[in-house]
């Protein structure tokens, strides 16, 4: 009997089932051992997904996204959802899935997780913050 392919708590918790649900419907890979969440917006890079950043930054997003997949889970979402510019942590949650759920489609379900990552990018690093940004 084969064993059973490892599944993430976390991603029982509703905003990684809101991606999974985005993710389904794009026929898209959801690997139970990545956050449905990070695997919602590696696909949106690979397939156009355009989100709140200027275009000269997105390397930036598609290596954060990137380096998100090697941390612990809980890590991820601890930061994703820790903005200091933003609400407190169970609101930016709350505002996360309702713009998960309020999506149209993949691709934007996609870019909202994006452009949250960029947001939380942009919190710690003053080189994507906008004036840093338009010198470029």
């Amino acid at each position: 009997m084969p064993a059973q392919p490892y599944s993430l708590p976390q991603n029982n918790n509703p905003l990684n089932r809101a991606a999974h649900k985005w993710l389904r419907e794009a026929r898209a890979s959801a690997p139970p051992h990545d956050l449905h969440l990070l695997s919602l917006a590696w696909w949106g890079l690979e397939n156009g997904a355009e989100g709140e950043w200027p275009e000269g930054d997105r390397p930036a997003v598609e290596q954060q996204v990137a380096s998100l997949f090697g941390w612990a889970p809980n890590n991820v979402l601890r930061w994703l959802l820790s903005n200091p510019n933003g609400p407190n942590r169970s609101e930016q949650a709350s505002n996360l899935l309702q713009s998960l759920k309020w999506a149209a489609d993949p691709r934007r379900a996609a870019a909202v997780v994006l452009s949250e990552i960029y947001s939380r990018q942009q919190a710690e690093n003053p080189a994507l913050q906008p004036a840093a940004s338009e010198l470029r």
